[in-house]
């Protein structure tokens, strides 16, 4: 669906440039309309509907209301008015006819970054001046102010306001909304990359070398010289004889055979592990001290005396006297435990130091043990 968008600039000069700097981004020149108060046509630029009501106003200036009319319709006389004052004073207004909604945003953009007015600012300037707009039409009614651009004919008219963004004005009744936000903690998890293990595997040439024993046979003649007389089986012997004798040798034969020695495996194994998140939080605790009769005399808690102990021995470190009231108070009731009484401070120091960390945890005995200890000292001296 075509959609209009209007901006009002303060000369003709400034509309061209928005109109070439629209064309640079693609919009079709034949969409981008400029329009002067001394435009002859500027009755035809405009997109005519059933309910639209031309003004009686003859000339120029009747021919501008006439044309936001048809912009804006016939009800929004009071902003027919201020755009028609706007031109009155020698605005142009540069209209654009976006087909493709996807692009509103780009196109008013583009118009604001041209130097588009802002008109709103404009009238109340203008009123400052002593310009009113009472008599823009008796017919606006202020209902007409809280309404969204209307649809012209079969097309939506987007009327950029003139910093070219779309505005929403209220009747005067107005209401504050604060959003109330509420954070909650979410505790997921990721996986995240800890290291790994990358295998090769290559094929090695070691030389090896192994002793053998080889035997050899070897033919032997031996002549001996003989002197004796023949025999009976000399003489049975003289007959011709062939006797034969193999030699062997032994030779080294390699043969190498693979055995499979070792298996080496490549996989994960998967471990779960809980992991504790920890913080902190904050709480009061309300410590309640019955106070007796007693107590108002030998014995009492002496705040004066215990402060004046924290200024000379503590508050040059920092901290306050509210910190160390708690361990002084402490010390100072350990004159009624009978677990401590006849007792010095070095044998009991241990069992004090443990039954004070059960009631104040947080690691701070090393602080305030010696505050203890005059708490003590004050009650046993």
């Amino acid at each position: 669906m075509r959609q209009t968008v209007v901006g009002v600039f303060d000369s003709d000069a400034e509309a061209q440039r928005a109109a070439q700097a629209l064309s640079s981004t693609g919009i079709d020149p034949a969409c981008v309309h400029v329009t002067h108060s001394s435009d002859t046509t500027l009755g035809d630029t405009t997109t005519t509907t059933a309910t639209t009501t031309h003004h009686a106003d003859t000339g120029v200036m009747g021919r501008v209301r006439n044309f936001f009319s048809d912009l804006f319709g016939p009800d929004d006389e009071r902003e027919v008015g201020h755009y028609a004052e706007a031109m009155r004073r020698g605005a142009a207004v540069v209209k654009v006819d976006v087909e493709d909604e996807t692009r509103l945003d780009e196109v008013r953009d583009a118009l604001q970054n041209a130097g588009a007015v802002d008109i709103d600012e404009r009238v109340e300037s203008w009123r400052a001046e002593g310009w009113s707009d009472d008599a823009l039409g008796a017919g606006t009614a202020a209902s007409t102010l809280d309404r969204d651009r209307t649809t012209l004919g079969e097309s939506s008219a987007t009327l950029g306001a003139t910093s070219a963004t779309d505005r929403v004005r209220g009747t005067g009744d107005t209401e504050g909304v604060i959003p109330v936000v509420r954070e909650e903690l979410q505790v997921g998890k990721r996986a995240v990359s800890t290291g790994g293990v990358r295998v090769y595997s290559r094929t090695v040439e070691t030389p090896v070398s192994e002793t053998v024993q080889l035997r050899e046979e070897h033919a032997q003649i031996e002549r001996r010289p003989v002197d004796r007389p023949a025999t009976a089986a000399d003489l049975s012997d003289l007959r011709d004889r062939t006797i034969e004798v193999r030699e062997t040798a032994e030779q080294a034969v390699v043969q190498k055979t693979a055995r499979v020695v070792e298996e080496v495996r490549v996989g994960k194994t998967v471990e779960q592990r809980t992991e504790q998140i920890s913080d902190t939080v904050r709480s009061t605790e309300v410590e309640v001290e019955n106070l007796s009769a007693t107590d108002r005399g030998v014995g009492a808690f002496d705040s004066d005396y215990y402060r004046n102990d924290f200024n000379t021995r503590y508050a040059a470190d920092g901290g306050r006297y509210e910190d160390y009231e708690p361990a002084y108070r402490y010390g100072h009731s350990l004159r009624d435990d009978a677990r401590y009484s006849g007792r010095d401070w070095d044998t009991i120091e241990p069992e004090v130091r443990r039954d004070y960390e059960t009631r104040y945890p947080g690691g701070t005995w090393e602080r305030m043990k010696s505050a203890v200890r005059r708490g003590w000292d004050r009650m046993t001296s």
